[in-house]
Protein backbone atom coordinates (compact mmCIF):
# COMPACT_ATOMS: atom_id res chain seq x y z
CA UNK A 1 0.00 0.00 0.00
CA UNK A 2 2.49 2.30 0.80
CA UNK A 3 3.71 2.74 -2.52
CA UNK A 4 0.44 2.76 -4.05
CA UNK A 5 -1.21 5.40 -6.20
CA UNK A 6 -4.03 7.28 -4.81
CA UNK A 7 -7.25 5.67 -6.09
CA UNK A 8 -8.73 9.28 -7.03
CA UNK A 9 -5.49 9.54 -9.87
CA UNK A 10 -7.06 6.23 -11.41
CA UNK A 11 -7.74 7.23 -15.27
CA UNK A 12 -11.71 7.48 -16.22
CA UNK A 13 -14.48 9.44 -17.51
CA UNK A 14 -14.20 12.70 -14.83
CA UNK A 15 -17.62 12.92 -12.72
CA UNK A 16 -19.93 15.76 -12.77
CA UNK A 17 -21.14 17.87 -9.49
CA UNK A 18 -24.19 15.85 -8.44
CA UNK A 19 -24.91 14.05 -11.16
CA UNK A 20 -21.61 11.75 -11.34
CA UNK A 21 -21.37 9.92 -14.50
CA UNK A 22 -24.87 8.80 -14.65
CA UNK A 23 -25.27 11.57 -16.92
CA UNK A 24 -23.63 9.60 -19.60
CA UNK A 25 -25.48 6.82 -19.82
CA UNK A 26 -28.68 8.88 -19.32
CA UNK A 27 -28.23 10.96 -22.18
CA UNK A 28 -26.50 7.79 -24.60
CA UNK A 29 -23.68 9.89 -25.91
CA UNK A 30 -20.88 7.23 -27.42
CA UNK A 31 -19.06 5.64 -26.31
CA UNK A 32 -21.51 5.90 -22.96
CA UNK A 33 -24.57 3.63 -24.27
CA UNK A 34 -25.87 1.03 -22.07
CA UNK A 35 -26.47 -1.19 -25.48
CA UNK A 36 -22.79 -0.68 -26.58
CA UNK A 37 -20.72 -1.76 -23.19
CA UNK A 38 -18.49 -3.12 -25.57
CA UNK A 39 -17.58 0.18 -27.03
CA UNK A 40 -17.51 1.66 -23.52
CA UNK A 41 -15.27 -1.04 -22.64
CA UNK A 42 -12.41 -0.38 -25.09
CA UNK A 43 -12.63 3.45 -24.59
CA UNK A 44 -11.87 2.53 -21.07
CA UNK A 45 -8.84 0.11 -21.61
CA UNK A 46 -7.37 2.96 -24.35
CA UNK A 47 -7.67 4.99 -20.72
CA UNK A 48 -6.14 2.42 -18.79
CA UNK A 49 -3.17 1.61 -21.01
CA UNK A 50 -1.89 -1.62 -21.90
CA UNK A 51 -2.60 -3.89 -18.82
CA UNK A 52 -3.68 -0.96 -16.76
CA UNK A 53 -6.50 0.19 -15.04
CA UNK A 54 -9.44 2.50 -15.44
CA UNK A 55 -12.59 3.60 -12.85
CA UNK A 56 -16.11 4.83 -13.94
CA UNK A 57 -17.25 6.70 -10.54
CA UNK A 58 -20.22 7.89 -9.26
CA UNK A 59 -23.08 6.14 -11.00
CA UNK A 60 -26.38 6.17 -9.27
CA UNK A 61 -26.92 3.54 -6.49
CA UNK A 62 -23.44 1.75 -7.17
CA UNK A 63 -19.85 2.01 -5.70
CA UNK A 64 -17.14 3.35 -8.26
CA UNK A 65 -16.56 0.54 -10.83
CA UNK A 66 -12.96 -0.79 -11.01
CA UNK A 67 -11.88 -2.30 -14.71
CA UNK A 68 -8.67 -4.09 -14.62
CA UNK A 69 -7.11 -4.72 -18.09
CA UNK A 70 -4.82 -7.58 -17.36
CA UNK A 71 -5.20 -11.51 -16.54
CA UNK A 72 -2.33 -10.87 -13.92
CA UNK A 73 -4.42 -9.00 -11.88
CA UNK A 74 -7.79 -10.59 -12.38
CA UNK A 75 -6.02 -14.14 -11.14
CA UNK A 76 -4.72 -12.31 -8.34
CA UNK A 77 -8.29 -10.90 -7.14
CA UNK A 78 -9.67 -13.99 -7.95
CA UNK A 79 -7.45 -16.12 -6.06
CA UNK A 80 -7.52 -14.32 -2.55
CA UNK A 81 -11.33 -14.44 -2.51
CA UNK A 82 -12.52 -15.70 0.39
CA UNK A 83 -15.10 -18.81 0.62
CA UNK A 84 -18.40 -16.11 0.50
CA UNK A 85 -17.47 -14.07 -2.73
CA UNK A 86 -19.07 -10.87 -3.19
CA UNK A 87 -20.79 -9.85 -6.27
CA UNK A 88 -22.16 -6.72 -6.77
CA UNK A 89 -26.13 -7.44 -6.10
CA UNK A 90 -28.34 -5.64 -8.91
CA UNK A 91 -30.91 -3.36 -7.15
CA UNK A 92 -33.68 -4.05 -8.89
CA UNK A 93 -33.33 -8.01 -8.74
CA UNK A 94 -32.56 -7.22 -4.29
CA UNK A 95 -35.48 -4.80 -4.57
CA UNK A 96 -37.69 -8.01 -6.50
CA UNK A 97 -36.81 -10.64 -4.59
CA UNK A 98 -36.62 -8.97 -0.93
CA UNK A 99 -39.12 -6.49 -0.84
CA UNK A 100 -41.37 -6.78 -3.73
CA UNK A 101 -42.09 -10.37 -3.52
CA UNK A 102 -40.75 -10.80 -0.09
CA UNK A 103 -43.62 -13.37 0.57
CA UNK A 104 -42.21 -15.96 -1.87
CA UNK A 105 -39.09 -15.66 -1.81
CA UNK A 106 -38.55 -14.85 2.71
CA UNK A 107 -35.33 -16.58 3.44
CA UNK A 108 -34.74 -18.37 0.40
CA UNK A 109 -33.20 -15.74 -2.21
CA UNK A 110 -31.71 -18.02 -4.61
CA UNK A 111 -28.71 -18.02 -6.68
CA UNK A 112 -28.87 -14.88 -8.82
CA UNK A 113 -28.83 -10.82 -7.40
CA UNK A 114 -27.90 -12.08 -3.72
CA UNK A 115 -24.04 -12.63 -1.86
CA UNK A 116 -22.78 -13.68 1.52
CA UNK A 117 -24.00 -15.95 3.84
CA UNK A 118 -27.64 -16.24 2.17
CA UNK A 119 -26.64 -17.24 -1.49
CA UNK A 120 -23.85 -19.74 0.15
CA UNK A 121 -26.91 -21.51 2.69
CA UNK A 122 -29.29 -21.70 -0.69
CA UNK A 123 -26.35 -22.98 -3.20
CA UNK A 124 -25.14 -25.83 -0.85
CA UNK A 125 -28.97 -27.29 -0.90
CA UNK A 126 -28.85 -26.89 -5.03
CA UNK A 127 -24.89 -27.48 -5.81
CA UNK A 128 -24.50 -31.56 -5.54
CA UNK A 129 -27.39 -31.52 -7.92
CA UNK A 130 -26.36 -28.92 -10.49
CA UNK A 131 -22.55 -28.87 -10.27
CA UNK A 132 -21.32 -32.55 -10.43
CA UNK A 133 -20.44 -33.59 -13.59
CA UNK A 134 -22.16 -36.30 -13.41
CA UNK A 135 -25.51 -34.74 -13.08
CA UNK A 136 -24.79 -33.12 -16.30
CA UNK A 137 -23.23 -35.88 -18.03
CA UNK A 138 -26.77 -37.90 -17.35
CA UNK A 139 -28.80 -35.43 -19.12
CA UNK A 140 -27.20 -35.69 -22.79
CA UNK A 141 -29.61 -38.10 -24.00
CA UNK A 142 -32.62 -35.38 -23.27
CA UNK A 143 -31.25 -32.80 -24.51
CA UNK A 144 -30.26 -35.14 -27.71
CA UNK A 145 -33.59 -35.69 -28.39
CA UNK A 146 -34.12 -31.84 -28.05
CA UNK A 147 -31.49 -30.98 -30.48
CA UNK A 148 -32.27 -33.70 -32.98
CA UNK A 149 -36.45 -32.07 -32.74
CA UNK A 150 -35.17 -28.46 -33.33
CA UNK A 151 -32.59 -29.39 -36.48
CA UNK A 152 -35.60 -31.45 -37.85
CA UNK A 153 -38.14 -28.08 -37.32
CA UNK A 154 -34.93 -26.00 -38.99
CA UNK A 155 -35.78 -28.37 -41.91
CA UNK A 156 -39.27 -26.69 -41.94
CA UNK A 157 -37.80 -23.31 -41.46
CA UNK A 158 -35.85 -22.93 -44.78
CA UNK A 159 -37.01 -20.50 -47.53
CA UNK A 160 -36.96 -21.32 -51.31
CA UNK A 161 -33.14 -20.23 -51.29
CA UNK A 162 -32.29 -22.37 -48.36
CA UNK A 163 -31.97 -19.55 -46.07
CA UNK A 164 -32.97 -19.66 -42.45
CA UNK A 165 -35.72 -17.14 -41.68
CA UNK A 166 -35.12 -13.74 -40.13
CA UNK A 167 -36.16 -14.54 -36.70
CA UNK A 168 -33.85 -17.68 -36.17
CA UNK A 169 -32.75 -16.02 -33.04
CA UNK A 170 -36.16 -16.02 -31.35
CA UNK A 171 -36.37 -20.01 -32.33
CA UNK A 172 -32.66 -20.57 -30.64
CA UNK A 173 -34.62 -18.73 -27.38
CA UNK A 174 -37.43 -21.68 -27.87
CA UNK A 175 -34.29 -24.48 -28.40
CA UNK A 176 -32.16 -22.93 -25.46
CA UNK A 177 -35.76 -22.80 -23.46
CA UNK A 178 -37.26 -26.28 -24.06
CA UNK A 179 -33.09 -27.49 -23.52
CA UNK A 180 -34.25 -26.01 -19.69
CA UNK A 181 -37.10 -27.53 -19.23
CA UNK A 182 -35.57 -30.58 -20.15
CA UNK A 183 -33.13 -31.22 -18.10
CA UNK A 184 -34.11 -28.66 -15.61
CA UNK A 185 -37.61 -29.10 -14.81
CA UNK A 186 -37.82 -33.09 -16.32
CA UNK A 187 -40.53 -31.96 -18.65
CA UNK A 188 -40.78 -30.77 -22.53
CA UNK A 189 -42.46 -27.49 -22.14
CA UNK A 190 -43.39 -27.35 -26.01
CA UNK A 191 -41.53 -24.43 -27.36
CA UNK A 192 -40.99 -26.54 -30.30
CA UNK A 193 -44.39 -27.19 -31.38
CA UNK A 194 -46.01 -24.70 -33.86
CA UNK A 195 -48.89 -23.70 -30.93
CA UNK A 196 -46.51 -22.64 -28.73
CA UNK A 197 -48.37 -19.64 -27.84
CA UNK A 198 -46.73 -20.17 -23.90
CA UNK A 199 -43.68 -20.60 -25.25
CA UNK A 200 -44.02 -17.10 -26.90
CA UNK A 201 -44.91 -15.53 -23.80
CA UNK A 202 -41.94 -17.11 -22.40
CA UNK A 203 -39.63 -15.49 -24.52
CA UNK A 204 -41.02 -12.44 -24.53
CA UNK A 205 -40.49 -12.22 -21.29
CA UNK A 206 -36.83 -13.46 -21.15
CA UNK A 207 -36.80 -9.95 -23.44
CA UNK A 208 -38.27 -7.87 -21.20
CA UNK A 209 -36.36 -9.13 -18.70
CA UNK A 210 -32.73 -8.81 -20.51
CA UNK A 211 -33.43 -5.68 -22.30
CA UNK A 212 -34.82 -3.86 -18.96
CA UNK A 213 -31.47 -4.74 -17.26
CA UNK A 214 -28.81 -2.17 -18.76
CA UNK A 215 -32.07 0.47 -17.91
CA UNK A 216 -32.87 -0.08 -14.78
CA UNK A 217 -29.18 -0.14 -14.11
CA UNK A 218 -27.17 2.34 -15.60
CA UNK A 219 -29.73 4.86 -16.22
CA UNK A 220 -30.55 7.03 -13.63
CA UNK A 221 -32.27 4.37 -11.33
CA UNK A 222 -35.73 6.82 -11.53
CA UNK A 223 -37.54 3.20 -11.19
CA UNK A 224 -36.86 4.24 -7.62
CA UNK A 225 -39.11 6.90 -7.32
CA UNK A 226 -42.40 5.85 -9.80
CA UNK A 227 -43.08 2.32 -11.69
CA UNK A 228 -40.83 3.16 -15.22
CA UNK A 229 -42.73 1.56 -18.33
CA UNK A 230 -39.05 -0.81 -18.35
CA UNK A 231 -39.63 -1.28 -14.48
CA UNK A 232 -43.43 -2.69 -15.15
CA UNK A 233 -41.75 -4.98 -18.03
CA UNK A 234 -39.09 -6.30 -15.70
CA UNK A 235 -41.47 -7.07 -12.19
CA UNK A 236 -43.91 -8.62 -15.42
CA UNK A 237 -41.56 -10.87 -16.51
CA UNK A 238 -40.50 -11.90 -13.43
CA UNK A 239 -43.72 -13.18 -12.54
CA UNK A 240 -44.73 -14.86 -15.64
CA UNK A 241 -41.36 -16.78 -15.08
CA UNK A 242 -42.40 -17.62 -11.27
CA UNK A 243 -46.05 -18.74 -12.21
CA UNK A 244 -44.34 -20.61 -15.24
CA UNK A 245 -41.61 -22.40 -12.64
CA UNK A 246 -44.44 -22.90 -10.25
CA UNK A 247 -46.82 -24.62 -12.89
CA UNK A 248 -44.52 -26.97 -14.59
CA UNK A 249 -42.01 -28.46 -11.89
CA UNK A 250 -42.10 -32.30 -11.92
CA UNK A 251 -40.95 -35.05 -9.89
CA UNK A 252 -38.08 -35.65 -12.63
CA UNK A 253 -35.02 -33.42 -13.77
CA UNK A 254 -32.30 -31.57 -11.06
CA UNK A 255 -35.15 -29.32 -9.82
CA UNK A 256 -37.33 -32.68 -8.94
CA UNK A 257 -34.72 -34.21 -6.97
CA UNK A 258 -34.10 -31.01 -4.90
CA UNK A 259 -37.81 -30.38 -4.08
CA UNK A 260 -37.28 -33.87 -2.69
CA UNK A 261 -34.33 -32.87 -0.65
CA UNK A 262 -35.43 -29.06 -0.09
CA UNK A 263 -38.50 -28.86 -0.82
CA UNK A 264 -40.53 -27.36 -3.74
CA UNK A 265 -40.06 -24.00 -2.49
CA UNK A 266 -36.44 -24.10 -3.05
CA UNK A 267 -36.84 -26.17 -6.18
CA UNK A 268 -39.13 -23.57 -7.82
CA UNK A 269 -36.84 -20.39 -6.74
CA UNK A 270 -34.03 -22.46 -8.34
CA UNK A 271 -36.14 -22.75 -11.80
CA UNK A 272 -36.77 -19.73 -11.78
CA UNK A 273 -33.25 -18.66 -11.93
CA UNK A 274 -32.01 -21.28 -14.23
CA UNK A 275 -34.93 -19.85 -16.73
CA UNK A 276 -33.43 -16.41 -15.89
CA UNK A 277 -30.03 -17.30 -16.67
CA UNK A 278 -29.98 -20.05 -19.04
CA UNK A 279 -31.87 -19.25 -21.67
CA UNK A 280 -30.60 -15.90 -23.88
CA UNK A 281 -27.12 -17.04 -22.53
CA UNK A 282 -26.86 -20.05 -24.29
CA UNK A 283 -28.86 -18.67 -27.36
CA UNK A 284 -26.49 -15.59 -27.70
CA UNK A 285 -23.92 -18.35 -27.62
CA UNK A 286 -24.87 -20.62 -30.64
CA UNK A 287 -25.50 -17.84 -33.07
CA UNK A 288 -22.24 -16.79 -32.45
CA UNK A 289 -20.89 -19.73 -32.68
CA UNK A 290 -22.93 -20.68 -35.97
CA UNK A 291 -22.05 -17.59 -37.34
CA UNK A 292 -18.32 -18.17 -36.92
CA UNK A 293 -17.99 -21.31 -37.78
CA UNK A 294 -20.40 -20.68 -41.10
CA UNK A 295 -17.68 -17.89 -41.98
CA UNK A 296 -14.81 -19.79 -41.89
CA UNK A 297 -15.11 -23.19 -44.22
CA UNK A 298 -11.53 -24.58 -43.10
CA UNK A 299 -12.82 -25.09 -39.43
CA UNK A 300 -16.39 -25.97 -40.54
CA UNK A 301 -14.77 -28.71 -42.62
CA UNK A 302 -12.49 -30.14 -39.98
CA UNK A 303 -15.32 -30.21 -37.63
CA UNK A 304 -17.37 -32.03 -39.67
CA UNK A 305 -14.54 -34.64 -40.30
CA UNK A 306 -14.44 -35.28 -36.60
CA UNK A 307 -18.35 -35.75 -36.43
CA UNK A 308 -18.11 -37.91 -39.57
CA UNK A 309 -16.32 -40.03 -37.61
CA UNK A 310 -17.89 -39.86 -33.84
CA UNK A 311 -21.40 -39.23 -33.96
CA UNK A 312 -23.70 -42.43 -32.75
CA UNK A 313 -25.50 -43.90 -35.60
CA UNK A 314 -29.61 -45.09 -34.82
CA UNK A 315 -29.29 -44.07 -31.33
CA UNK A 316 -29.31 -41.24 -28.60
CA UNK A 317 -25.90 -39.61 -28.05
CA UNK A 318 -24.12 -40.04 -24.86
CA UNK A 319 -21.72 -38.02 -22.90
CA UNK A 320 -18.90 -40.79 -23.83
CA UNK A 321 -19.65 -39.35 -27.54
CA UNK A 322 -18.93 -36.09 -26.82
CA UNK A 323 -15.93 -37.02 -24.93
CA UNK A 324 -14.62 -38.16 -28.47
CA UNK A 325 -15.07 -34.44 -29.95
CA UNK A 326 -12.02 -32.16 -28.77
CA UNK A 327 -12.62 -30.02 -32.06
CA UNK A 328 -16.34 -29.53 -31.46
CA UNK A 329 -14.97 -28.48 -27.77
CA UNK A 330 -12.55 -26.44 -29.14
CA UNK A 331 -14.71 -24.41 -31.95
CA UNK A 332 -16.74 -23.34 -28.84
CA UNK A 333 -14.19 -22.24 -26.51
CA UNK A 334 -12.82 -19.96 -29.93
CA UNK A 335 -16.32 -18.94 -30.35
CA UNK A 336 -16.73 -17.58 -26.72
CA UNK A 337 -13.73 -16.43 -26.79
CA UNK A 338 -14.03 -13.88 -29.74
CA UNK A 339 -17.99 -12.97 -28.90
CA UNK A 340 -18.05 -13.96 -25.30
CA UNK A 341 -21.93 -13.67 -24.11
CA UNK A 342 -21.23 -11.50 -21.09
CA UNK A 343 -18.85 -9.23 -21.42
CA UNK A 344 -17.68 -8.87 -17.93
CA UNK A 345 -17.83 -10.25 -14.40
CA UNK A 346 -17.92 -8.08 -10.80
CA UNK A 347 -17.09 -8.46 -7.63
CA UNK A 348 -17.06 -6.16 -4.45
CA UNK A 349 -13.97 -6.21 -2.63
CA UNK A 350 -14.35 -6.93 0.87
CA UNK A 351 -10.63 -6.04 1.94
CA UNK A 352 -8.34 -2.35 0.91
CA UNK A 353 -5.81 -3.82 -1.95
CA UNK A 354 -3.84 -2.42 -4.90
CA UNK A 355 -4.74 -3.01 -8.17
CA UNK A 356 -2.40 -2.33 -11.01
CA UNK A 357 -0.52 -0.22 -8.78
CA UNK A 358 -3.12 2.05 -7.69
CA UNK A 359 -5.02 1.63 -4.17
CA UNK A 360 -8.62 0.36 -4.45
CA UNK A 361 -10.76 0.61 -1.02
CA UNK A 362 -13.05 -1.75 0.30
CA UNK A 363 -16.17 -1.74 -1.19
CA UNK A 364 -15.09 -1.21 -5.26
CA UNK A 365 -16.95 -2.80 -7.52
CA UNK A 366 -13.96 -4.73 -9.70
CA UNK A 367 -15.47 -5.28 -13.10
CA UNK A 368 -13.56 -7.84 -15.02
CA UNK A 369 -13.65 -7.06 -18.73
CA UNK A 370 -13.30 -10.37 -20.08
CA UNK A 371 -14.46 -9.65 -23.32
CA UNK A 372 -11.35 -7.36 -23.85
CA UNK A 373 -8.43 -9.62 -22.60
CA UNK A 374 -9.83 -12.42 -24.82
CA UNK A 375 -9.42 -10.20 -27.81
CA UNK A 376 -6.25 -8.64 -26.78
CA UNK A 377 -3.13 -9.63 -28.89
CA UNK A 378 -0.80 -9.91 -25.87
CA UNK A 379 -3.03 -12.74 -24.83
CA UNK A 380 -4.10 -14.08 -28.23
CA UNK A 381 -2.15 -13.37 -31.32
CA UNK A 382 -4.68 -12.53 -34.26
CA UNK A 383 -7.54 -12.14 -31.19
CA UNK A 384 -9.94 -11.77 -34.37
CA UNK A 385 -8.72 -15.24 -36.03
CA UNK A 386 -11.51 -17.85 -35.47
CA UNK A 387 -8.75 -20.79 -34.83
CA UNK A 388 -10.19 -23.49 -33.04
CA UNK A 389 -6.37 -25.27 -32.84
CA UNK A 390 -4.90 -22.55 -30.37
CA UNK A 391 -7.13 -24.88 -27.96
CA UNK A 392 -5.88 -28.29 -29.06
CA UNK A 393 -2.90 -29.20 -26.60
CA UNK A 394 -0.64 -31.58 -28.15
CA UNK A 395 -2.30 -32.09 -30.80
CA UNK A 396 -1.77 -31.93 -34.80
CA UNK A 397 -2.15 -28.61 -36.19
CA UNK A 398 -3.98 -28.47 -39.81
CA UNK A 399 -0.86 -26.95 -41.60
CA UNK A 400 -2.81 -26.73 -44.57
CA UNK A 401 -3.58 -23.14 -43.79
CA UNK A 402 -0.10 -21.38 -43.01
CA UNK A 403 -2.27 -17.84 -41.04
CA UNK A 404 -4.10 -20.62 -38.76
CA UNK A 405 -0.37 -22.53 -38.00
CA UNK A 406 1.24 -19.14 -37.59
CA UNK A 407 -1.29 -18.05 -35.12
CA UNK A 408 -1.07 -21.43 -33.06
CA UNK A 409 2.82 -21.24 -33.20
CA UNK A 410 2.41 -17.98 -31.69
CA UNK A 411 -0.09 -19.08 -29.39
CA UNK A 412 1.83 -22.08 -28.22
CA UNK A 413 5.05 -19.72 -27.75
CA UNK A 414 3.12 -17.37 -24.94
CA UNK A 415 0.54 -19.97 -23.86
CA UNK A 416 -2.74 -19.71 -22.81
CA UNK A 417 -3.13 -17.17 -19.55
CA UNK A 418 -6.05 -19.15 -17.78
CA UNK A 419 -7.40 -15.88 -16.67
CA UNK A 420 -7.34 -14.70 -19.95
CA UNK A 421 -11.08 -16.08 -21.28
CA UNK A 422 -13.51 -16.99 -18.66
CA UNK A 423 -16.90 -16.86 -20.17
CA UNK A 424 -18.32 -18.69 -16.97
CA UNK A 425 -16.50 -16.88 -14.55
CA UNK A 426 -14.43 -18.33 -11.86
CA UNK A 427 -14.21 -20.05 -8.47
CA UNK A 428 -17.50 -20.35 -6.27
CA UNK A 429 -19.32 -17.97 -8.30
CA UNK A 430 -18.46 -19.43 -11.48
CA UNK A 431 -21.79 -20.20 -13.77
CA UNK A 432 -22.88 -23.06 -11.99
CA UNK A 433 -24.90 -24.84 -15.05
CA UNK A 434 -21.97 -24.43 -16.96
CA UNK A 435 -21.79 -28.18 -17.57
CA UNK A 436 -25.40 -28.61 -18.74
CA UNK A 437 -24.58 -25.14 -21.19
CA UNK A 438 -21.52 -26.85 -22.71
CA UNK A 439 -23.71 -30.31 -22.94
CA UNK A 440 -26.31 -28.10 -25.13
CA UNK A 441 -23.73 -26.76 -27.49
CA UNK A 442 -22.26 -28.86 -28.15
CA UNK A 443 -24.74 -31.71 -29.20
CA UNK A 444 -26.97 -28.91 -31.08
CA UNK A 445 -23.61 -27.93 -32.98
CA UNK A 446 -22.75 -31.49 -33.47
CA UNK A 447 -26.21 -32.29 -34.88
CA UNK A 448 -26.08 -28.90 -37.26
CA UNK A 449 -22.76 -28.75 -38.64
CA UNK A 450 -22.76 -32.89 -39.25
CA UNK A 451 -26.39 -32.61 -41.14
CA UNK A 452 -25.47 -29.14 -43.21
CA UNK A 453 -23.21 -27.07 -44.66
CA UNK A 454 -23.37 -23.97 -43.22
CA UNK A 455 -22.70 -20.82 -45.08
CA UNK A 456 -22.61 -16.60 -44.76
CA UNK A 457 -23.99 -14.94 -47.41
CA UNK A 458 -24.45 -11.72 -45.94
CA UNK A 459 -22.53 -8.31 -44.20
CA UNK A 460 -20.51 -9.01 -41.40
CA UNK A 461 -23.01 -9.05 -38.48
CA UNK A 462 -22.98 -6.09 -35.64
CA UNK A 463 -23.75 -6.76 -31.86
CA UNK A 464 -25.49 -5.25 -28.26
CA UNK A 465 -25.06 -5.53 -24.90
CA UNK A 466 -28.70 -6.60 -23.68
CA UNK A 467 -27.12 -7.52 -21.24
CA UNK A 468 -26.28 -10.50 -23.48
CA UNK A 469 -24.15 -9.50 -26.39
CA UNK A 470 -25.89 -10.82 -29.33
CA UNK A 471 -26.29 -9.86 -32.98
CA UNK A 472 -28.26 -7.61 -34.45
CA UNK A 473 -29.40 -8.25 -37.98
CA UNK A 474 -31.31 -11.29 -38.57
CA UNK A 475 -29.43 -14.80 -38.44
CA UNK A 476 -30.31 -16.02 -42.64
CA UNK A 477 -27.61 -18.53 -42.33
CA UNK A 478 -27.95 -20.65 -45.70
CA UNK A 479 -27.90 -24.69 -45.27
CA UNK A 480 -27.29 -27.20 -47.86
CA UNK A 481 -27.80 -31.04 -46.63
CA UNK A 482 -24.45 -32.99 -46.97
CA UNK A 483 -26.03 -36.35 -46.99
CA UNK A 484 -29.06 -37.67 -49.51
CA UNK A 485 -31.26 -40.25 -48.23
CA UNK A 486 -29.17 -43.35 -47.45
CA UNK A 487 -27.08 -41.69 -44.38
CA UNK A 488 -28.43 -43.48 -41.28
CA UNK A 489 -28.06 -40.18 -39.43
CA UNK A 490 -30.96 -38.93 -40.86
CA UNK A 491 -33.29 -42.13 -41.39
Amino acid sequence: MGNARRFATIPGPKPLPIVGNTWRFAIGQKPWRTNSLDATLWRLRELAGIGGVAKVAKLFGHPDLVFPFSADETEKIYRREDALPHRAVAPCLRHYKQELRKDFFGDEPGLIGVHGMPWSKFRSKVSKALASPEAARSSVPCLDYVAEDFVKKMDRMLGENQELPKDYLTELYKWALESVGAWALGTRLGCLNNDDEAAREIINSIHGFFHSVPELELSAPLWRLYSTPAYKTYVNALDSFRALCLKRLTDKGICGNIAKSSGEKVATILALDLLLVGVDTTAAAAASTIYLLAKNERVQMRLQTELDNNLPVGRAMHSKDLDQMPYLRACLKEALRIKPVILGNGRCIQSDTVISGYEVPKGSHVVFPHYIMSNDERYFPSPQEFVPERWLRGQSIDTTDSNAATVCKKQKEIGIHPFASLPFGFGRRMCIGKRFAEAELHILLAKIFHKYQVSWRHSELTYSVTPTYIPNEPLQFTLKQRHKGNNPHFH
